[in-house]
């Protein structure tokens, strides 16, 4: 079995989602520190002249420690009504609008307190509607007990996962004669990001999978490995 490890990122972007394509099994790692200014509360989108971000407030404010099923959302502001503002005004004439964009909106309007429920909830939305069906679980009802390269071999074997599915970034860190000793097959990522039409003028990579879905619905799905290449170490 095939598993990636994914931290539960706010409205992904393409690579996310190659990933996620690629595997039997997904594997949210939600026990790991929340990083400040990273993408779990916040990613890209296009406006007419280039890209914003979108951002969920949080409180963290004497909480640098915290991980990221513990984020609690910052809901004393509007950040819901300024996100439904911002999309409507930069997607509301996209091709596909209307067969997803009211019900993200009504997503993101919930009422939400943790950060990891909105994500989790906004990651399978983009699943449903790209209609890739993967189990997943969350590294925290694994009961781990390691750190860094060891954790995620760890995740490896509590899921008796055979190979893993790592980001190019992987190879920094991961003890590759480690997996390769207690038989895990480790493969890395390395996503070409392809282009495709957008509602605005020219292209701009990176974007949530919001922009690609509203601009080409579900045949968008074909772009999502139409040119990855996996590397092995094995």
């Amino acid at each position: 079995m095939l598993i990636s490890i994914q931290q539960p990122e706010f409205m992904p972007w393409m690579g996310y989602f190659d990933k996620i394509n690629n595997v039997d099994k997904v594997v949210f790692l939600d026990n790991v520190q929340f990083k400040k200014r990273y993408f779990e509360n916040r990613n890209k989108m296009r406006n007419k002249d280039s890209w914003i971000w979108l951002n969920v407030p949080v409180i963290s404010k004497g909480k640098f420690k915290q991980n990221i099923n513990e984020v609690l959302i910052e809901n004393a502001n509007n950040w819901r009504d300024k996100i439904t503002k911002t999309l409507k005004l930069n997607y509301s004439s996209t091709p596909y609008w209307n067969d997803v964009g009211p019900d993200f909106i009504d997503l993101i309007k919930s009422k939400w307190i943790k950060l990891i429920d909105l994500n989790i909830a906004i990651i399978q939305f983009f699943l449903n509607s790209f209609e890739i069906n993967r189990p997943w679980v969350m590294a925290s009802d694994l009961k781990t007990k390691n750190f860094g390269s060891d954790l995620i071999l760890e995740i490896c074997q509590k899921t008796n996962a055979s190979h893993y599915l790592s980001g190019s970034f992987g190879k920094n860190y991961l003890n590759e004669e480690k997996f390769i000793s207690n038989n895990v097959n480790l493969t890395y990522q390395d996503f070409k990001h392809p282009e495709y039409s957008q509602i605005h003028n020219g292209f701009i990579h990176s974007m949530s999978i919001l922009d690609l879905y509203l601009n080409h619905g579900i045949e968008g799905k074909d772009l999502l490995a139409s040119k990855n290449e996996i590397s092995k170490t094995r």
